[in-house]
């Protein structure tokens, strides 16, 4: 059997981490254009669905949840509390059993997505990927 060799680990300057933060910020502003269109997505659903959107609740709630908590990770709080207050609402609206015009729910939805198209109108486009070939 082989040895593994240990390499000493180098110290990160603040600089570099500095650099890597805003990169990685970068990057969720521009993850957050797709979040947009998922958010839309949903409000399109809830509106036509006049019996039972509990489902679109549920949808709602977990996916406000994941953006609260990666805005909070990339110090995006304004993003992180507009995302939490409709994880509450589709919440209260899925155990309560509310209707598809709930206006809690509608008014967070709204708020929280015009929040993603400001921050989108100030966030470089995402670059083109090359096409991915398949193979037979």
């Amino acid at each position: 059997m082989g040895s593994i060799k240990h390499h000493p680990r180098r110290a990160i300057s603040a600089t570099e981490n500095i650099a890597t933060s805003e990169k990685l910020q970068e990057l969720f502003a521009v993850r957050l254009q797709s979040e947009r269109v998922h958010f839309v997505t949903l409000s399109a659903a809830l509106a036509r669905a006049e019996e039972s959107p509990g489902g679109i609740f549920d949808d709602l709630t977990f996916r406000a949840h994941r953006l609260k908590g990666a805005a909070a990770t990339f110090d995006f709080a304004n993003l992180a509390a507009a995302a939490g207050a409709l994880e509450r609402a589709s919440f209260a609206a899925a155990n309560s059993r509310a209707a598809h015009t709930d206006p809690e729910v509608w008014e967070a939805l709204v708020a929280l997505v015009d929040m993603l198209g400001v921050i989108e109108q100030n966030t470089p486009r995402a670059p083109d990927l090359p096409p991915v070939l398949l193979a037979d």
